[in-house]
């Protein structure tokens, strides 16, 4: 992507996780600094953006070779961070507008041409809202909580059942006595009639 801005001509080589705001680069450049380097990098850390130029001069202390030891002891791990290569005049900028792999750019704004991506990840999902009122799921209060109903299955419908087969019947108890006696000869089943029993006492009686 290239750009015209009122801090020069650039070419935006590098651009990780949306890194480069125009506005935000123009209010951190400083023109006695970076007029003289060739490549521009701003990193962001902590929320705040750091430029830091580069030069192809031999000998200088900020030579473009050091671009790379400056990302590893210099910037956060992961940060985002942009690359700037200044365009020194126009006629670099016409040709490198005629590049078809570049999009144009001006000062009042980014012109982003549309890449076809054949993959997908979590930084492409758009969660899109529905207008209000017209909502993609209905709720029926009338069948919260109900409990389903659904037919037998067909081995279960030639079955023949009649409420009377549900119906639990009470066991009755048979009327039975129980006798407890001290005597071991004791002998319920052997039990005498009431009066001959009677008659045994009298007799012993008058004995």
């Amino acid at each position: 992507m290239i750009f015209k801005s009122e801090k020069g001509m650039y070419l935006l080589k590098n651009n990780f996780r949306d890194a480069f705001k125009l506005q935000e680069f123009c209010d951190k450049y400083i023109e006695e600094v970076f007029d003289d380097d060739l490549y521009i990098v701003g990193d962001i850390s902590s929320g705040i953006l750091r430029l830091k130029g580069f030069s192809t001069k031999e000998g200088s202390i900020n030579h473009v070779s050091l671009m790379d030891k400056y990302f590893e002891e210099s910037c956060v791990i992961g940060s985002p961070f942009f690359v700037l290569k200044r365009i020194k005049s126009e006629e670099e900028y016409e040709r490198l507008s005629k590049d078809p792999n570049l999009s144009k750019t001006d000062t009042d704004g980014f012109t982003i041409n549309t890449i076809e991506k054949i993959s997908f990840d979590k930084d492409s999902l758009v969660l899109n809202s529905n207008p209000k009122g017209k909502s993609n799921i209905v709720i029926d209060s009338e069948k919260i909580n109900s409990i389903p109903r659904g037919e037998l299955p067909s081995d279960l419908k030639d079955t023949k059942e009649t409420k009377s087969d549900f119906i639990i019947k009470p066991q009755v108890e048979e009327n039975t006595q129980t006798y407890v006696s001290s005597s071991p000869d004791f002998d319920p089943s052997k039990k005498e009639k009431k009066g001959k029993f009677n008659n045994n006492r009298r007799n012993n009686r008058g004995r």
